[in-house]
């Protein structure tokens, strides 16, 4: 068990005051969120985290969303809830991932035709046509599937054929059907029931591999992975955290109002029924890690929308405006505050917590504003200085997605392909992207001559 976790369990078994003590109350400019009711009334805290659901919460603190997912176990409704929480966000994460795959996939493919023949008779073809209808680009997706009529492989040119003349959505049916087809029947499975299965077997392997004759003789061997992965992933979490939450709204199930549930707001709000889909889930209004949207910002300090340009500076501005913030309410909260009190902001780093939460949304919400600067400089000064290359309590997965999606949008591949090396042993569905960011990387740079030109 890490130190941070062991400092947890600690504080979980020190902090059981049964009654609030009452403390000046400190500027409200966080009244109502979740790192101010755990400073108002410690105790709640100590109830919900020394549950059933004690190793997700240290998970969840901790931002280790997998271990979040498999440690809420049991019935009771806040773990339910967490459980639930912890598979939405997850799901966040993947379709971030996949928008950050999106986008290597069409520019390697692109550059790929531009700089460099594409080898006849590969199969590229159709991992190309796989990543066009992820994009819903089927006529793109057919051109890149007919070039599969000459591929070496007869099983890659008979699934290029079959995925290409499919309903989209719907599964191939056929007797014998190669592989390939398989897999593309096994997403749509997996999409349509949650159930990851044998996928996850496989997340971190090729879905071809191929051998190019050279002209010397020898054999150039190839391996293309699955761009519809991290979209499958996604949506799949998206099914489970619906079903976790017995596909109701997250405070109903508790039957709770509120202000009563901690369960639903720690570390962040639980999605909504409108959210529990793959679209919301991508879309969402950002802000509402923050419990609300523009009221919220405003009581921060912060500005409820994006400018009109791209400016980074705006954005480093508003995280100076954001830090003085923090560090009043920070400072009105410890007057007068019970011990326990004290040592959950100390100790759990509560109010950093917050911080980058509130970082995250604000970086996501730079991004599908295109403004792909402010979202990278969002992500930058929220990262845990002291370990900026790894994930921890501070260091949320989902600010490496913005920082890879950020780089590649403002064409520095070389950075996005250093930005995912430290998701890679957590996530390793991100195998393939980080593949396509290394072959991108080294096709943009064919006709330059040193690093002084990259990008």
């Amino acid at each position: 068990m890490r130190a941070l976790e062991s400092a947890v369990l600690v504080l979980l078994i020190g902090c059981t005051a049964p009654e609030p003590a009452s403390h000046t109350a400190p500027a409200p400019v966080l009244d109502g969120s979740w790192v101010d009711q755990v400073v108002q009334r410690p105790e709640r805290f100590a109830e919900l985290t020394t549950s059933a659901g004690r190793a997700g919460w240290i998970a969840l603190h901790s931002n280790d969303l997998q271990g979040a997912v498999q440690g809420f176990t049991g019935d009771d409704p806040s773990t339910a809830l967490g459980r639930g929480r912890a598979l939405w966000e997850l799901s966040q994460l993947h379709h971030a991932f996949a928008a950050a795959g999106d986008l290597a996939w069409e520019r390697s493919f692109a550059t790929w035709s531009e700089k460099s023949a594409i080898p006849t008779g590969s199969a590229l073809g159709y991992v190309a046509g796989l990543a066009a209808l992820e994009q819903g680009d089927i006529e793109v997706a057919g051109a890149w599937f007919a070039l599969c009529a000459a591929a070496r492989d007869p099983q890659v040119a008979q699934a290029a054929a079959l995925v290409s003349s499919a309903a989209p959505g719907q599964p191939i049916s056929g007797d014998d059907l190669p592989p390939l087809v398989l897999r593309y029947n096994q997403h749509l499975i997996v999409r349509a029931s949650g159930d990851i299965g044998d996928l996850a077997l496989v997340m971190d392997q090729p879905l071809v591999t191929e051998l190019e004759p050279r002209p010397d003789g020898s054999q150039l061997e190839r391996a293309f992975y699955d761009p519809q992965l991290l979209r499958t992933l996604a949506i799949a979490y998206d099914v489970q955290a619906a079903q976790a939450l017995g596909g109701q709204d997250a405070l109903q199930s508790l039957g709770q109002a509120p202000a009563d549930s901690l369960a639903a707001v720690l570390f962040g709000p639980v999605p909504t029924n409108s959210e529990l889909r793959s679209e919301a889930s991508r879309a969402a209004d950002a802000p509402r890690t923050l419990g609300a949207s523009g009221p919220a910002l405003a009581a921060l300090g912060l500005d409820s929308e994006l400018p009109a340009t791209d400016d980074a500076d705006w954005a480093r501005t508003q995280v100076r405006q954001l830090d003085g913030s923090l560090d009043a309410w920070a400072a009105a909260a410890r007057e007068g505050a019970t011990p326990d009190a004290l040592a959950l902001l100390d100790e759990l780093q509560l109010v950093r917590i917050f911080r980058s939460r509130v970082l995250l949304a604000l970086g996501r919400k730079a991004l599908l504003s295109d403004h792909p600067w402010q979202a990278l400089a969002f992500a930058q000064l929220a990262l845990d200085l002291e370990s900026s290359r790894g994930i921890n309590h501070v260091n949320h997965p989902g600010l490496g997605a913005i920082i890879i999606e950020a780089h590649l949008r403002t064409g520095h591949t070389r950075e996005a392909l250093d930005a995912i090396q430290p998701l890679l042993d957590a996530y390793p569905a991100l195998t393939g992207l980080d593949e396509v960011l290394g072959d991108l990387a080294i096709l943009q740079g064919l006709d330059r001559y040193g690093d002084s030109k990259e990008n």
